[in-house]
């Protein structure tokens, strides 16, 4: 008697609320059919279908912090506004959705757009006294310029510059922050519809 050939069935899943909180999970599965002779599909199948699977959940839920090559304590309020520059409440909610932020960071940037821009800044340091304006020389006097914002860059210069070619390499850079939030958004819209578009059909 032959055998029975047996599936091999893989999964991933991830928690819907940032740090295990509650909110349920999602999970992906696929099963992969014997060869054949009933042979177990090969060590490289099975890595590269897991791969796959963990994109696509990138894909779903965004990068998590879990996945960051290191695990970073949360950072202070002054930075969080200066990273983010938040006005919204959906906002702050988005990015703890996206796995932007934990939810320390989260309480700590509704806390800052319920009481201001003065719950963020830290105590202004005592300038020393000031010298008359006209006992300088004119050379002297500093010229203040104001900081334009941080333009969006092209989603096509993104992927040229940073060699990204899929959503969690993306992932992977805005972790270093070397891209801001928005242009994160941009190129998972990109990957995003790069996988929802049906493929060519062949001749």
């Amino acid at each position: 008697m032959a055998p029975r050939r047996r599936e091999t069935e893989l999964s991933v899943e991830r928690p819907l609320g940032p740090e295990g909180t509650a909110g349920g999970t999602v999970r992906l599965s696929v099963r992969l059919e014997p060869g054949s002779d009933g042979a177990p599909p090969a060590p490289g199948e099975i890595a590269e279908v897991l791969e796959s699977l963990k994109s696509d959940l990138d894909a779903l839920l965004g990068p998590s912090l879990a996945a960051l090559p290191a695990v970073r304590s949360d950072r202070d309020t002054v930075e969080l506004v200066e990273s983010y520059r938040p006005r919204q409440r959906e906002l702050v909610d988005l990015l703890r959705d996206e796995g932007e932020i934990t939810s320390v960071e989260h309480g700590r940037l509704v806390e800052y757009l319920s009481t201001g821009p003065a719950a963020a800044r830290p105590p202004a340091p005592t300038p020393p006294p000031a010298k008359p304006i006209f006992d300088q020389p004119i050379a002297a006097v500093p010229i203040l310029a104001e900081r334009g914002s941080e333009s969006t860059r092209p989603v096509a210069d993104l992927l040229q510059q940073y060699q990204i070619t899929s959503l969690k390499q993306a992932g992977a850079v805005r972790a270093r922050r070397q891209i801001s939030f928005e242009e994160y958004m941009s190129l998972k819209r990109h990957f995003q519809h790069l996988e929802s578009a049906p493929a060519p059909s062949s001749t």
